[in-house]
């Protein structure tokens, strides 16, 4: 989406209009509730937060003005808080999720278990990182967020953004060389 389409979009969305909201929701849902799963590691979770910062940016949309902070960033920030919020009432107790993890409606079922397992084993990977280097990450790496956005998110410098990733990446590589991770 082009940039003046995309203020004209924020901008008919701030006035209330339906269906413009309901093209902010088509464009950064997916990203929102990926990066929100690899934080908390639980699909029902995710989901729930990822409700909540679709709820929190209609809400907040008619306050909502372009400030040096890009749209996406701004967004990811409410996703970020809420995720704050989440691991400090759950006071970082690890969820055990029963369920199968990212459904799919996809007929090939080997693509499908090979995308879950993929998926998981990179999640748990994720959980070895500190929280800094895993939100970063997922950031980078899973919503495609460039770096200085990502500075924006998480309200820290570029440079601050930069260490982080470089420390994460170094980290995940350990834990996947050495094998660190079980299914336990």
């Amino acid at each position: 989406m082009l940039n003046a389409t995309r203020v004209e979009l924020i901008d008919r969305a701030r006035n209330g209009e339906r269906a413009s909201i309901g093209l902010l929701y088509e464009e950064y849902h997916a990203h929102v509730y990926r990066y929100l799963y690899y934080l908390v590691g639980d699909v029902h979770t995710a989901e729930d937060l990822t409700s909540d910062v679709f709820l929190r940016m209609i809400r907040s949309l008619p306050n909502y003005r372009y400030q040096g902070i890009s749209f996406q960033a701004w967004l990811f920030q409410i996703a970020h808080n809420l995720a704050v919020d989440y691991f400090r009432k759950a006071g970082n107790r690890p969820q055990v999720e029963l369920e199968e993890n990212l459904h799919s409606s996809d007929a090939d079922l080997d693509k499908t278990v090979d995308q879950n397992l993929t998926s998981e084993y990179l999640r748990k990977a994720l959980e070895n990182l500190n929280h800094a280097q895993r939100e970063v990450i997922v950031l980078r790496f899973v919503a495609g967020m460039p770096i200085a956005q990502v500075a924006q998110t998480l309200r820290k410098s570029e440079d601050t953004v930069k260490g982080l990733q470089r420390r994460g990446l170094a980290a995940l590589r350990n834990i996947l060389d050495d094998g660190e991770m079980s299914y336990a």
